[in-house]
């Protein structure tokens, strides 16, 4: 199992600082999420600060913001997947089409384009995940998804359509949060067809804390993983914010101390 860092972590900061970041920190490699901030660097640049930090791009995260010249999200899917293509990323993840109600567009479209990513990834050996999201906070708010958890929240869909068509999941633990159920349970729902775990955790509405921080019990949940002799990717996923990202030395000291708790964590099971 390798542990990475998305750059979703610190997205604000220009990428050779967040490289030196993850290098600092000592994780195997780096999650590389597209935004506004870094859409449009050359990608001689992005392969050379992997190579000076030595750091490995392990996946690559779709862009789920407006991002210049990068179309709409047919476009950002395509540019995605040549630009792992390009760099030599194993793994390229996406979040669904949002839609009103229900939550995600899991359309026949979709599944068409799908199969014509999938027939690209056979060749070049690029897993393909999606990733479950959060249950919309209206729905939270009026207990919607406790009452209704099929109808308020993704996880159904979204295994669905992944066992349809092939594809993998990207297991975010704040989204579990956000849904009310259960993370072991979650886990359990999603386990064979998972390749990469988002990790951060969940309290009192507020997403993509650090690790130990909120109300998630992740020193169990990574405990079962390491247990059930998970092979993927695990990859530190929370917010600028939550890293303290104002001052690049705290920063540093997040990041690290997030990496020691899961290594502590995948270390204690039985």
């Amino acid at each position: 199992m390798e542990i990475t860092i998305s750059t979703g972590c610190l997205y604000k900061y220009p990428l050779e600082d967040f490289f030196h970041v993850a290098q600092q920190a000592d994780f195997d490699g780096v999650e590389l999420l597209i935004s506004s901030n870094n859409c449009n660097i050359p990608l001689d640049y992005i392969r050379a600060l992997s190579k000076e930090f030595h750091m490995p791009i392990l996946s690559l995260h779709s862009p789920f913001v407006l991002c210049k010249g990068w179309g709409g999200f047919w476009e950002k899917i395509e540019r995605s997947f040549n630009m792992a293509v390009e760099l030599s990323i194993p793994l390229v993840n996406f979040h669904p089409p949002t839609g009103l109600f229900p939550r995600h567009r899991l359309t026949y479209e979709l599944a068409q384009n799908l199969k014509q990513y999938s027939r690209m990834s056979e060749k070049s050996d690029i897993i393909i995940t999606i990733e479950n999201l959060p249950t919309v906070t209206k729905l939270r708010k009026f207990y919607v998804n406790r009452l209704f958890p099929r109808l308020s929240n993704n996880m159904y869909q979204i295994l669905d359509f992944a066992e349809n068509n092939n594809i993998n999941i990207t297991f975010d633990t704040t989204h579990v949060g956000t849904t009310g159920i259960n993370l072991i349970d979650a886990y359990l729902f999603f386990k064979n067809r998972i390749s990469n775990i988002h990790i951060s955790d969940y309290a009192d509405g507020i997403q993509h804390m650090l690790p130990g921080k909120g109300k998630l019990p992740l020193k169990t949940f990574l405990s079962r993983i390491s247990n059930d002799g998970y092979k993927g990717l695990l990859t530190l996923e929370t917010s600028p914010d939550s890293m303290e990202h104002e001052n690049k030395e705290q920063a540093i000291q997040n990041a690290a101390e997030s990496l020691d708790f899961i290594r502590k964590a995948l270390k204690n099971h039985t």
